[in-house]
């Protein structure tokens, strides 16, 4: 990266390993001088760990295209069933599922800066702790190197928990369209599916429990009607799929009572639906 200086002249900008280098190589040399010395450093640090954090352009370009998928494209009625929405049901939501894509950028690239900020803060600290703590003889040349490491790495991290962040608002975005899509549409019921079974996934153990329950949806057509039975209980009375941090379970949309096992069913409702 370079910068045009006043003269116009092009000056390299250092980068935050290079910073780092120079910081840990000074305090091996001289140990703790300064109290003027640490904080410069400090921030010379902060403004190489700041230039270098990820952008939250990233998360935005990453939900767009999530939203371009499932609405634009139509991508949000692949998994619903034949009796479920259209794409005129889609195109009526339009603008409240674009209200959903603004609040997700937005607490994404509030939760990036957040990240970032808590980043860079904890490396100062260990990067201060550790020149507070230089002995007199001063350190070996493999704890100078590791301690360089140490820092890139706890800097580093913030691209890997801002794409995590991206994904999560992500998911949190395709569930939610969906779930809007769904209830709009007149859906009854969700059938709650779990990743569980997925490879190196970190499934919470309540969610495991969940998975092909199916849950009522609270003021649905047929709840309003007295057709339906409280089994396992109403979708708002559980986090909703998605709504957990990194939860990427989903709800598979019911329309038809029929579809329901009967046991969801009232007698009233198996009267109208002439089930035994």
């Amino acid at each position: 990266m370079a910068t045009t200086n006043q003269a116009g002249k092009k000056r390299r900008v250092k980068s935050l390993y290079e910073v780092l280098t120079e910081a840990v190589n000074h305090y091996v040399k001289k140990g703790w001088d300064s109290e003027r010395s640490l904080l410069e450093w400090s921030r010379k640090l902060r403004v190489a760990a700041t230039r270098e954090s990820p952008s939250p352009d990233v998360a935005r370009k990453h939900l767009t295209a999530i939203y371009s998928r499932l609405v634009i494209d139509g991508g949000a009625l692949k998994d619903q069933p034949p009796e479920g929405p259209t794409r005129v049901t889609l195109q009526k939501l339009k603008p409240e599922l674009r209200d959903e894509l603004d609040r997700r950028i937005f607490a994404s690239a509030n939760l990036i800066r957040l990240n970032r900020e808590q980043a860079v803060e904890k490396t100062l600290q260990r990067f201060q702790g550790w020149v507070t703590s230089i002995p007199p003889d001063g350190v070996s040349e493999i704890d100078k190197n590791a301690k360089k490491q140490e820092f890139k790495k706890s800097v580093a991290e913030m691209d890997f928990i801002s794409r995590r962040v991206a994904i999560d608002q992500g998911h949190k975005l395709a569930s939610n369209v969906k779930y809007l899509l769904s209830v709009q549409s007149g859906a009854i019921a969700f059938r709650w599916h779990s990743n569980w079974r997925r490879p190196g996934y970190k499934y919470r153990p309540d969610h495991k429990e969940r998975d092909d329950l199916i849950y009522l949806i609270r003021g649905s057509w047929a709840d309003e009607k007295g057709f339906l039975k409280s089994v396992n209980g109403y979708y708002d009375e559980i986090t909703a799929a998605g709504e957990e941090v990194y939860c990427s379970c989903q709800v598979f949309p019911i329309y038809a009572p029929q579809k329901l096992p009967i046991e969801f069913l009232t007698e009233k409702g198996k009267r109208e639906f002439n089930r035994v």
